[in-house]
């Protein structure tokens, strides 16, 4: 059984369940996940599932796919003829039809009256089956497929080894490069430049490299230097970046400080890092709960000395899943009551803020296995200090 068949399966036994009699999905994650087609262009985009119930660019567009799933039998996509050429491989049945008679050609497909929709275009999906049978009603089924996506197979966590490898690869030549003189702007079209070169497909999200200077006017603010202003002795450095290697995301995060940095300050780093590793170690598949994450790290780092300088202490919000999407549900903080489980991966990404000082973060791609948790990413903790020349 292919990875295709196993996915759409489990699906349709998740729509028997609820007495749905077929679900239809738009160009997206969920489309490309089910096909097992992640290298099949659709538009990602920083803002697209950040969080459920926030607006959504792609959920705007009209689609130029969509993916039939009944309960039971053959699955259908409907397409737009330029469409055609990415859906060669498609491992279930494709009708190229222009997007106006999208409803005609639908008629004598869709069976039953019950039917899910995915987050992608959803009003536009349930105006559309309303034009082939008023008869017709629709639910949101977006959650059908993340709670498959939320468990990866062996082949997604290659995938995501493989992401997560060249992030590190990455990081580890824009360190390099990184000397008194250089600015956020520089450092974030570096990040693209050495993405697109190393064979990445996308950029999981807008990189990001923000510079903080011990002491300067603007270190009094998060948002840290303008994005024009150099990085002298004394600066900070956070990075957020991930890219989309072979269909699937990466992210990950370390900071660094241009010369000789406080003491405080790189005690800090050290308890951050400490903190991070230390829940991985002590997570425990199928017991510990996604609400308890934050609490692990905070934990070690307040024992460290060091808890009053984290961030987002009243949300405890530390991370998300990640696959074919980079944020994908459910969410970390200290409200989601979920318990992970083998297969899941996640990001944890706790962060310090040293007003007037320096701001740091780490940001580790994490596996659940089925004895425990690992990290994905693994460039260098240690390095924190940037040599000068």
């Amino acid at each position: 059984m292919t990875y295709s068949e196993k996915r759409i399966g489990a699906l349709q036994a998740s729509l028997a369940k609820q007495e749905l009699d077929g679900m239809l999905l738009a160009t997206g994650a969920s489309f490309a996940y089910l096909l097992d087609m992640a290298h099949m262009p659709f538009q990602r985009t920083a803002e697209t599932k950040n969080q459920r119930g926030a607006p959504s660019i792609e959920a705007l567009n009209v689609p130029d796919c969509l993916l039939y799933i009944p309960c039971q039998g053959e699955c259908r996509i409907f397409c737009v003829p330029w469409r055609e050429r990415d859906l060669a491989q498609a491992p279930v049945p494709v009708e190229s039809v222009y997007l106006d008679f999208f409803a005609q050609r639908m008629r004598g497909h869709l069976h039953g009256k019950r039917f899910a929709l995915g987050d992608c275009c959803g009003p536009w999906m349930a105006d559309l089956l309303k034009e082939i049978n008023p008869s017709f009603t629709s639910q949101p089924g977006e959650t059908l497929v993340e709670e498959l996506r939320r468990y990866k197979d062996d082949k997604e966590i290659g995938l995501l080894k493989q992401a997560a490898a060249l992030t590190d690869e990455i990081m580890g030549k824009v360190v390099a490069r990184l000397k008194p003189g250089i600015t956020p702007n520089d450092v974030q079209q570096l990040l693209v430049d050495l993405g697109r070169q190393g064979g990445a497909q996308d950029l999981a999200f807008g990189p990001g490299a923000l510079f903080t200077k011990t002491g300067h006017p603007t270190a009094q603010d998060l948002m840290g230097h303008p994005m024009d202003m150099p990085l002298g002795l004394g600066s900070s450095v956070a990075f957020d970046f991930g890219y989309v290697l072979n269909g699937y995301c990466s992210d990950f995060g370390r900071s660094f400080y241009c010369g000789k940095a406080p003491e405080r300050v790189r005690e800090g780093y050290k308890a951050l890092q400490a903190a991070q590793c230390k829940m991985i170690a002590d997570l425990v598949p199928g017991k510990t709960n996604i609400k308890d994450i934050d609490g692990m790290v905070r934990a070690e780092v307040t024992r460290l000395g060091f808890g009053e300088f984290m961030t987002n202490k009243e949300k405890g919000v530390i991370g998300h899943q990640i696959g074919i999407d980079v944020h994908e549900m459910p969410w970390m903080n200290k409200f989601v009551d979920f318990v992970l489980q083998p297969g899941m991966v996640f990001c944890s990404e706790p962060k310090m803020w040293f007003p007037g000082e320096c701001y740091m973060r780490v940001e580790d791609m994490v596996l659940v296995t089925e004895t425990g948790a690992v990290s994905l990413t693994e460039y260098d903790r240690e390095q924190f200090e940037l040599p000068v020349d």
